[in-house]
């Protein structure tokens, strides 16, 4: 110890010495470079440069060949990438070498000042940034086929960078301008490499400290050479002064030390690594002792018979038996045991099946037992000893103790198995449980229920106090859940969702309306009261699955229908939200190619001015008649376009349709008419549609106020500031805007200060009623009013009877629309009805 401990201090201090040298020679060229000063001639330049260039060429081509040679006996990722980094830094110093002004150039290409600079800048980044990456990864072994691997990538990218140098010369970054000096692109790149090296070496003499190697010492001095002549290149006056010479010499010395210390790591320290261990297994059995004592694993040696002929102290501490307790005996029958809860036969026990089949073998878990009877898990392999004549002699089992893996493992499968959150099983346990219940339940002919819950309106709560306070009722509706069904299995399905699995006797209309009614009391939250509600959907074994998926599937239906009926109730499962499920798909897939097929069609309902009774505009309403299924209502489909994000496609169609329909209206005569077509959200959210109205107009060559967009209260109270920008780009175009359905929605004349409207439309409910009901009549008269008041045209919807027109025609509404005139007509029959309503005018 002493001696290795003298000769690593005599090779530090050799190592110090050589450092102390270089960077004297350094310190001497930079502080007396005045004094020093002088520039070589060109040609003699160009002879020293180029024997110290192939000088590195050839070390570097050195490295690699000898680390080709090595490799396959050592399989070491080290040796294999310095191979592959010293063959690529060979070439590309090559090409830079030939490409230096006034060598002969490549074959492809002249030499050039920018060419040559530029392969030096790609070999010094490579060289750094490899190397670095080299030592920053731990030293592994790798397969043998990955030798040409290396060597294919080695080639491939000299290629890539030869080809970018060579190609995009002209293009690329000046690194030196001629007569000026290098520019400050290159020198920030010199930087970048000189960093990576420092960093590098850094991380060598840390491994150093850890474990002193000398070939980790000649590799330290390698990388200070480099940086060394890193700086020596950001810092020469001329390109053929003493620095940029001195430079060249440091990296030719660099390389010398790379190989060096390469050859020892590979070469001498492996054969006198060798050499010990060869010495060391004649000793060995004097220090098997201590070497097995020293081990963090139990070591138990066994003969051919099977029984212990050694163990290690490692073994005695993990099993609690004294080694003379076990001398002598049978490891199978006093305690080798084949599994938690009883043994395994002799024949297939891995370690009879090492002697018997002179194989090692190694098993991952598997339980010894202990003096005092208890089981300890472990993991082991078994080795068999076999002599020179290849007759088994006995059998090696290294074993180690497993107890916190298998806790480690319990608990990652818990985490697996649980909601992080709220700590209830998840949707994988859900699953799970739910297919072993249904088995017991088949078996006993029993039933079990699913109650699929998602609170109401949760992300509001999100929205108004935070995703913290959301977490925290997420938490408090789990305690909840699990305080009203303690003996219930609860799952967190993700998100807002939950489900209760009832199995035994139950009534599941009873537990659904209790959990409605406590989990809508009010929840206290950091001292706020936070209230919330729940829609449960249920679905129940037998009657509406037989398996885990179907019955979570029709369970979270019958949910969605409890959310339709208007949420804080529960609803049970049935055939019909099936076939609703079912139209619904099947609408969603008829509906893509519906419209490229022209089953979509535009109708069109007259709108007629309520004092002259001319037709003055239409109102464009989509229908879709199906060769197979009939008629579908336009509500029904919309719903689904509106979902699944079609309805931007549909409603370009209808817009390209209803306009291309005005301008045949125009040119035939009846070029007073405007047309309004319905809009929906998302086609307002949509990046170009202002666009899309802008050019649909220039084509048809229609002017903007002749095109009128009907959009819902719904719409007009979303404060989404691209929805606001659309509408008001649309009004800046000239487009009239029209509120649908005026009335129905969450009426607020507040909108109205963002919005400029042209027309509210009153919905066809008020119109119904307003020769019957007195306050209907009222509320009608005041909406007109309070339109006129702000200079708006007023649209009554729903007209049928001549009593409405009557009241109509005394409160000065503007336009009207319904049956009393037309119901919706095609655009055939819309010409035919107003030619006639032009003749009898």
């Amino acid at each position: 110890m002493t001696s290795n401990s003298g000769i690593s201090n005599k090779q530090e201090k050799k190592a110090l010495m050589i450092t102390s040298i270089a960077v004297l020679f350094f310190l001497v060229t930079i502080l007396f470079r005045d004094e020093l000063y002088f520039v070589a001639k060109a040609k003699q330049y160009l002879s020293i440069h180029t024997i110290l260039e192939f000088l590195s060429i050839t070390v570097s081509l050195s490295i690699a060949i000898q680390g080709w040679m090595i490799f396959p006996q050592h399989l070491s990722r080290y040796r294999l990438w310095y191979s592959g980094i010293f063959l690529i830094i060979g070439i590309i110093d090559l090409l830079h070498t030939l490409s230096y002004k006034g060598m002969p150039g490549l074959i492809v290409t002249e030499s050039s000042t920018q060419k040559a600079t530029w392969f030096w800048i790609a070999a010094r980044l490579t060289q750094a940034c490899m190397l670095f990456l080299i030592i920053f990864f731990p030293d592994k072994q790798v397969q043998s086929r990955q030798k040409k691997t290396v060597f294919i990538f080695s080639l491939l990218y000299v290629f890539v960078i030869s080809y970018i140098i060579i190609r995009y010369e002209q293009t690329l970054p000046l690194l030196v301008i001629d007569g000026k000096g290098t520019t400050n692109l290159k020198n920030f790149l010199e930087y970048i490499v000189i960093l990576f090296y420092a960093s590098t070496a850094l991380m060598m003499l840390l491994s150093y400290k850890k474990q002193p190697k000398t070939s980790y010492l000649d590799l330290i001095l390698a990388f200070i050479f480099l940086i060394l002549s890193e700086l020596l290149f950001t810092l020469y006056k001329n390109v053929y002064d003493l620095q940029n010479f001195l430079g060249h010499l440091y990296k030719g010395i660099s390389y010398i030390y790379f190989m060096k210390g390469i050859y020892i790591a590979t070469i001498k320290e492996p054969y006198d690594a060798r050499k010990k261990a060869e010495e060391e297994l004649k000793k060995r059995e004097k220090h098997l002792k201590t070497i097995t004592s020293s081990l963090g694993e139990g070591v138990i040696v066994l003969d051919k018979d099977k029984k212990v002929t050694f163990m290690n102290q490692e073994a005695e501490r993990l099993l609690g038996y004294q080694k003379s307790e076990l001398l002598g005996k049978a490891l199978f029958k006093k305690i080798h045991c084949g599994s938690e809860n009883q043994c395994d036969s002799l024949c297939k026990c891995p370690i009879h099946q090492t002697m018997e089949l002179k194989k090692a073998y190694r098993v991952e878990e598997d339980f010894f037992v202990r003096k005092d009877g208890t089981l300890l898990p472990i993991a082991y392999v078994s080795t068999p000893m076999i002599d020179d004549n290849g007759e088994i002699i006995g059998s090696v089992v290294v074993f180690r103790d497993i107890t916190e893996r298998k806790k480690y493992n319990e608990k990652i499968k818990y985490q697996a198995y649980h909601d992080a959150l709220t700590d209830l099983p998840n949707r994988r346990y859900l699953i799970e449980k739910l297919k072993n219940e249904l088995k017991s339940a088949e078996k006993h002919n029993s039933q079990i229920a699913v109650l699929y819950l998602d609170l109401d309106n949760f992300k509001n709560i999100n929205d108004s106090f935070g995703h913290v306070m959301g977490d925290l009722l997420l938490k408090n509706v789990a305690q909840r859940l699990t305080m009203i069904h303690p003996d219930c299995f609860i799952a967190r399905l993700g998100g807002d969702e939950f489900a209760v699995l009832l199995s035994g006797n139950f009534n599941v209309e009873e537990i659904a309306c209790k959990t409605i009614q406590i989990l809508s009391q009010p929840i206290k939250l950091e001292n706020k009261e936070v209230f919330v509600t729940t829609s449960i959907g249920i679905s129940v074994y037998p009657k509406d699955g037989d398996d885990e998926m179907t019955l979570i599937q029709h369970a979270d239906m019958a949910m969605y229908d409890a959310k339709k009926k208007g949420k804080n109730q529960f609803s049970f499962y049935t055939t019909k939200l099936e076939q609703q499920r079912t139209r619904k798909s099947k609408i969603e897939q008829m509906l893509r190619t519906a419209i490229e097929s022209k089953e979509i069609s535009l109708c069109y309902q007259p709108i007629v001015d309520t004092v002259s009774k001319r037709i003055i505009g239409l109102e464009a309403l989509v229908r879709w008649n199906h060769p197979e299924i009939g008629e579908i209502p336009a509500n029904e489909f919309i719903a689904v376009a509106e979902e699944n994000g079609l309805i931007v496609s549909l409603g370009k169609h209808i817009l390209m349709t209803a306009l291309h329909d005005l301008k045949h209206l125009h040119e035939i005569g009846f070029d007073h008419l405007y047309v309004s077509v319905n809009l929906s959200l998302r086609q307002l959210r949509h990046h170009d549609f202002t666009s899309l109205i802008s050019q649909l107009l220039q084509k048809n060559k229609l002017q903007a106020n002749y095109l009128e967009l009907e959009i819902t209260e719904n719409i007009a109270l979303c404060d989404e500031k691209n929805v606001i920008y659309s509408i008001q780009k649309l009004k800046d175009i000239g487009v009239r805007i029209a509120i649908d359905d005026f009335g129905i929605g969450h009426s607020s004349i507040g909108y109205l200060r963002t919005f400029s409207v042209d027309t509210l439309k009153i919905d066809k409910s008020f119109i119904f009623d307003v020769a019957t009901n007195p306050n209907t009549a009222h509320l009608t008269s005041a909406l007109i009013t309070f339109a006129h008041n702000l200079n708006l045209q007023v649209v009554a919807e729903g007209v049928e009877k001549a009593e409405q027109l009557h009241f109509l025609e005394q409160h000065h509404c503007d336009k009207i629309q319904g049956y009393l005139f037309s119901p919706p007509v095609s655009f055939e029959q819309l010409v035919s009805l107003l030619h006639n309503s032009s003749s009898q005018c």
